[in-house]
């Protein structure tokens, strides 16, 4: 009986020791990926394609608006910004999208943020020279296989206008 017990608790402390390490492993990966992220980022910059123009492709609408209106008909909503701010919102409403496709959505041809959109509403800050008094151009993307070396299946653009107050 004591020879069976101890062969028990030797088994059971070979799988403990085993599974121990199959687990530290894990950790182990799991360390180096996290650690790794940064570089990761930073070599897969979203870019938008050069190739795009100004024609409007694949399924579904959008448009910008603002508190001064939107940009459903053709129209430039404007946004007012003071000479200190660091932060400004936009909404950004789009209809009929693909929603099996991830949509990027870029300001002034930089990558401001990705989404899964197809009935959807959401608001965009944006900062640096989006807020910069001018004309600013707002382009969604959506790529074949979500991928963003594939070609583009729908390609959209808005515009929007920054004043200073």
């Amino acid at each position: 009986m004591m020879k069976k017990m101890s062969a028990i608790i030797l088994t059971m402390f070979m799988m403990l020791s085993l599974s121990a390490c199959g687990g530290q492993k894990q950790a182990n990966d799991v360390k180096n990926k996290v650690e790794n992220a940064p570089n990761q980022t930073k070599n897969d910059v979203i870019k938008l394609p050069k190739d795009l123009k100004e024609a409007d492709m694949g399924t579904g609408t959008f448009y910008i608006k603002t508190s001064s209106g939107t940009s459903e008909k053709g129209e430039v909503p404007e946004i007012y910004t003071k000479k200190d701010t660091q932060v400004m919102h936009i909404n950004v409403n789009t209809k009929n999208f693909n929603g099996e496709h991830m949509s990027y959505i870029f300001v002034d041809g930089i990558f401001n943020t990705k989404k899964q959109l197809s009935d959807s509403s959401l608001t965009i800050d944006l900062k640096g020279n989006n807020i910069k008094a001018g004309k600013h151009r707002v382009d969604i993307v959506q790529f074949n296989n979500n991928k963003t070396s594939d070609k583009v299946i729908t390609h959209k653009l808005a515009y929007y206008q920054v004043k200073s107050e």
